[in-house]
């Protein structure tokens, strides 16, 4: 006995498949749309939809200060400026890590990131921050004692100083 085709090859399954997969997205695009309607057909405005995974962010207004955390080291400047700075952080390395900020003249931790973060992770966090000295520190697992902290300044800048010495 031999094998029997449908006179069908693998291309007509492929478009097939993909027919099928453009009708799936157009059936909950007309659903959503109908559901939309449906909402405003009791004279009520529908519900707004809820926030999306990822937000497209303006540009912050302050200074912007890149932070790279690898094994045992804490790359930044070492002058930051006054008031409102968003800190772009990336954890270079293949460990965990964590930052905080402490005033070096009281030992007081005034900022510290919200949990760890995972290699490969990167986060953007905007804070104020009035002038002195301080020390960034990764405390997690001992990071400390292997040298994971850093002194830095922060400066009152003048109107159009851009740190370029001109």
């Amino acid at each position: 006995m031999t094998p029997q085709h449908s006179g069908r090859n693998r291309s007509d399954r492929t478009t097939n498949r993909a027919s099928r997969r453009r009708a799936q997205l157009v059936f909950g695009a007309l659903l959503a749309v109908g559901l939309s309607v449906s909402a405003c057909a009791d004279g009520e405005a529908p519900a707004p939809a809820s926030a999306p995974a990822a937000t497209v962010v303006s540009e912050p207004e302050g200074a912007v200060v890149e932070i790279d955390l690898d094994e045992y080291t804490v790359h930044m400047d070492a002058v930051l400026p006054a008031g409102e700075v968003t800190l772009k952080l990336a954890n270079r390395g293949f460990e965990e890590h964590n930052l905080l900020f402490v005033v070096t003249e009281s030992d007081s931790t005034i900022w510290e990131i919200e949990g760890r973060m995972a290699p490969g992770e990167r986060r953007s966090v905007t804070l104020q921050l009035e002038p002195g000295a301080y020390r960034a520190v990764c405390d997690f697992s001992g990071h400390e004692d292997r040298g994971m902290l850093v002194s830095f300044y922060v400066r009152e800048t003048t109107p159009g100083e851009d740190g370029s010495g001109l």
